[in-house]
């Protein structure tokens, strides 16, 4: 049976071309690497409303509801990371020679900030584009989906849902996401 856990692979081979996924309980704590990963998608949902008086001459337009979602795979299986992930929903203990994860019947899934860093390269240069979700909960379960030993791609990789609400503590306009990207001149 062959090994491919990919925790020997440098920092830009995990981030160049994909995303880097890390998480802290709040933007100003300092964010832990989730391990080898894919985002497939990030995006920013909005729920619009129209309003309009009886015959007035035109709707009133808003936002009914938004959120930020984010969508990958996670490909390394730290126990203590995927336990603070999930907000409480499990919990990991170990000894020198295991590491269990533990869940079922909690009742509170702590939201969490998350970072997604994407660098590439342009021209020699380094750009990034970095997604801060300060306000954010895993949508799924610790989910595994495994494969055979002989397959051309054996990793057993674990599909997460990331979703991230308003953070009503902030200033009305940066409740929900950013995103920074390097500019090149």
């Amino acid at each position: 049976m062959a090994f491919n856990q990919n925790s020997l692979a440098t920092a830009a081979e995990l981030i160049l071309g994909n995303c880097k996924i890390e998480s802290a309980l709040t933007v100003g704590a300092t964010f832990v690497n989730l391990g080898n990963g894919a985002v497939t998608a990030a995006g920013h949902n909005i729920i619009p409303y129209d309003a309009q008086s009886q015959n007035g001459p035109r709707p009133l337009t808003g936002i009914a509801d938004e959120t930020f979602t984010v969508v990958g795979e996670m490909m390394e299986y730290e126990g203590s990371t995927l336990a603070a992930i999930h907000g409480g929903s499990v919990t990991e203990t170990n000894t020198t020679t295991l590491s269990t994860i533990i869940g079922g019947g909690n009742t509170v899934i702590t939201r969490r900030a998350f970072k997604i860093t994407n660098t590439s390269m342009y021209g020699g240069s380094t750009v990034e584009t970095i997604m801060i979700i300060p306000n954010a909960k895993m949508d799924n379960g610790i989910n595994f989906n495994f494969k055979a030993d002989n397959d051309t791609d054996p990793i057993a990789a674990m599909p997460f849902a990331i979703t991230g609400i308003n953070d009503t503590t902030a200033s009305i306009g940066t409740q929900l996401f950013s995103i920074t990207r390097t500019i090149l001149e």
